[in-house]
């Protein structure tokens, strides 16, 4: 398509054309002002390795040698294994049920920390106000040290060799989420252009429609106007030959010579 054609086409109604734009402008703008905003919290959780006892304290307290010892993650090669256990049940369809029936904003983001080894989780809670942010993160930090717990136990291992979290960012000022606003302006920008689009092609067809009856009405007028002529022809010669018939001069003679009398 023609740029400049398509200028030309908007110029060429632009009064369809101005209500449109004046309209999305102002839903823009209200939009933005006044629209749906998102702002979002984020806190830090460490993974901590337990602290086995040493042969030393076993022989300082036998009773430690007698503890149940299974917990499945320390056989791993892996120690990251348990927070990829942990990321994975926080981001569950669950998790985030669980979070929308606390009356929370069902979107978040839980992933492990940049540069961290594995060993540190991420949480980001999302909300519709500072207040549902800050929230959601807390509920995320509550239910984080609930999984890891559990997960753990899951063969009755002694606390002393469970993994456990420790906070290392708490949920600061939540910080509103520029993108929303942007993705709002978007939408009401798609909307106009879609309104546009529909408004240039009901103006391009009414357009038409005048310019054909134009040219109708412009052709049926240059085909009355012989006829016209014609008409006027016929009546011209009608009155040329009434005026020579020969009752008519005996009646003009009649008259000439009651003149002469006189």
């Amino acid at each position: 398509m023609d740029p400049i054609a398509v200028l030309k086409t908007i110029w060429t109604y632009r009064f369809w054309v101005l209500p449109v734009v004046v309209l999305t402008l102002v839903a823009g703008a209200y939009v933005y002002q006044f629209g749906p905003r998102s702002y979002e919290a984020t806190m830090s959780v460490a993974i901590v390795n337990p602290t086995i006892p040493s042969d030393r304290d076993i022989e300082r307290n036998p009773k430690l040698e007698k503890v149940n010892k299974d917990n499945p993650y320390l056989r791993s090669f892996d120690n990251s294994l348990i927070t990829d256990v942990i990321v994975t049940r926080l981001n569950s369809s669950s998790t985030a049920k669980d979070v929308e029936a606390a009356g929370l904003g069902p979107e978040y983001a839980v992933g492990q920390g940049v540069n961290s080894n594995g060993f540190v989780i991420d949480i980001n809670g999302i909300g519709s106000s500072p207040e549902k942010a800050g929230a959601t993160a807390r509920f995320l930090g509550k239910r984080l040290q609930e999984d890891l717990y559990s997960a753990q136990k899951v063969n009755g291992a002694d606390d002393s060799y469970l993994f456990t979290s420790l906070v290392i960012v708490e949920p600061g000022k939540p910080v509103e989420q520029f993108s929303s606003r942007l993705r709002s302006l978007i939408m009401v920008a798609l909307g106009g252009g879609i309104l546009l689009l529909g408004t240039l092609s009901v103006a391009t067809s009414v357009g038409r429609s005048r310019a054909e009856r134009a040219r109708l009405r412009s052709e049926s007028m240059e085909l009355e106007e012989p006829s016209n002529v014609q008409r006027i022809a016929d009546a011209t010669t009608a009155n040329e030959s009434s005026s020579k018939s020969p009752a008519n001069s005996a009646r003009s003679r009649r008259q000439a010579a009651a003149g002469g009398g006189d």
